[in-house]
């Protein structure tokens, strides 16, 4: 069985700052984890992260600091990013 792998998208400045916005108005600047007020200059958090993250808007999500230090450093790691893939999940289908 071949998988084909998906092509990342790799955003820059006016491009990446429309995105920012757009993910920002999506979740009404509401961390998607615990409902915490982000302002719009943060930038949003990708999931997946690391070397699979791709600049799309059904790859992100608005993270408020702690959430996000959570996702990538604490013990509730896996569960914060089950939150996170379930609520793109019903925004975007399967993802």
């Amino acid at each position: 069985m071949i998988f084909a792998k998906s092509k990342r998208v790799r955003l820059k400045g006016r491009a990446l700052s429309r995105l920012n916005s757009t993910i920002h108005t999506r979740d009404h600047d509401r961390c998607v984890v615990c409902g915490a007020w982000v302002h719009p200059s943060v930038k949003f958090h990708h999931e997946p992260c690391g070397v699979n993250k791709s600049d799309e808007e059904s790859k992100g999500v608005v993270l408020c600091r702690e959430c996000h230090f959570e996702r990538h450093n604490g013990k509730n790691s896996q569960e914060i990013r089950k939150k996170i893939v379930d609520y793109l999940k019903r925004l975007y289908g399967k993802c």
